[in-house]
């Protein structure tokens, strides 16, 4: 009865083990099925809820149209050299759009010198040609800019610019390529249509989650210097622990600065 069962239990424990195995070369097998597909995705088009033309490529078929900087820019989220870019002295009217998928992006009209070494504007083309999101790579929050049509890295946004809507869209040259009135009217015409039709407006829910982080960043540092302050009762010991009030107060100005954009521009 005792080998039976110890039979049993090693027949159960092997059954178990090969299941085991299967089951691992099942998902091995599909995930590899997967990942195939994925690379050798083919472009999709599809326009989305504003009209804009969605489209979507595999790594491979953007490396094969874009240079390796384009590359490196618009689908590694990189940045290029500051004052590399030819765009940073066109003054001639007319349309910056985007060099992988041809998207009116910016105009003349709106770019303005920023003295960063990149490619300035105050606003886009229209209210939907920009997708902005906010990002942590440099530790606290920045809003980035990407290219609505095709998802591409533009570069980042920022609450310096002139009116009138403060901002300054930071952008990455090598993104664009850049089309005059003159040799293209009818991208000219088609550009001034957007622009009226649906005029750029800075947004609550573009703001909103940067707001956020400010406020909750200044509460922190704010609450740090507080409990520093008291623990020393009343008094500050050092100038470092002054580093914390100084912090939330940037804070608290960058949220309100940006609760405002929501308004400049209307």
């Amino acid at each position: 009865m005792k080998t039976t069962e110890r039979y049993y239990k090693q027949s159960n424990s092997t059954s178990n083990v090969f299941l085991l195995v299967l089951l691992s070369s099942l998902l091995h097998s599909s995930n590899g099925f997967f990942l195939h597909q994925s690379a050798t995705k083919s472009t999709s088009l599809f326009n989305n809820k504003n009209g804009i033309t969605i489209i979507e490529k595999s790594d491979e078929e953007w490396k094969e149209v874009l240079t390796s900087e384009q590359y490196y820019v618009l689908r590694e989220e990189g940045t290029e050299g500051p004052n590399t870019s030819e765009l940073n002295t066109i003054k001639k009217e007319g349309t910056f759009s985007c060099v992988a998928c041809n998207e009116p992006l910016f105009t003349t009209e709106t770019k303005f010198d920023s003295g960063t070494g990149w490619p300035s504007f105050y606003s886009p083309v229209d209210n939907n040609i920009v997708t902005l999101s906010t990002d942590f790579k440099m530790l606290l929050p920045r809003t980035e800019c990407s290219c609505t049509a095709c998802g591409g890295h533009l570069g980042h946004v920022f609450d310096d610019g002139p009116d009138p809507t403060g901002q300054r869209f930071c952008m990455n040259g090598v993104c664009m390529k850049f089309t005059s009135d003159e040799d293209d009217p009818e991208l000219a015409a088609s550009v001034l249509e957007r622009q009226k039709a649906e005029p750029y407006k800075v947004g609550m829910t573009q703001v909103f989650q940067s707001v956020a982080v400010y406020l909750g960043l200044g509460g922190l540092t704010l609450n740090s210097f507080v409990v520093t302050v008291t623990n020393h009762k009343g008094t500050i010991e050092s100038p470092t622990e002054i580093l914390p009030l100084l912090l939330a107060t940037y804070c608290f100005y960058m949220a309100f600065s940006n609760f405002g954009r929501a308004f400049i521009s209307e």
